[in-house]
């Protein structure tokens, strides 16, 4: 079963809780990551500079390896920015559910 954490307009980020693997829908692919990898990809999205890639003499696309394989992905500048608000709301998302849980747990046990 998966549980989706965070989508916008052309993909999205779902868990599956049975092989605890993270999946990126996008474009009618599918790709999984473990979470280390999820993290590599953000890293490596959030590592462009925006500022650079406005410039004319900047490249149209830019190529992204997945992690974990040997696929890469060509995206635009708008499709760097999705993918940085999709990486971003994933991670936030993670941290307030893994903040919630602590929470609960806490208040559960001391009475």
């Amino acid at each position: 079963m998966q549980e989706q954490i965070y989508q916008i307009k052309k993909a999205s980020v779902s868990h599956c809780e049975y092989t605890n693997l993270f999946v990126l829908t996008y474009e009618r692919e599918t790709i999984t990551f473990k979470l280390c990898d999820l993290y590599s990809f953000r890293k490596q999205i959030m590592s462009f500079d925006i500022i650079e890639l406005l410039k004319e003499t900047a490249p149209d696309v830019e190529i992204i390896q997945i992690p974990h394989c040997n696929r890469f992905l060509l995206f635009t500048l708008q499709e760097i920015l999705q993918f940085r608000e999709l990486l971003n709301g994933t991670f936030n998302t993670l941290a307030l559910c893994s903040t919630v849980q602590k929470i609960l747990r806490k208040n559960v046990f001391n009475f």
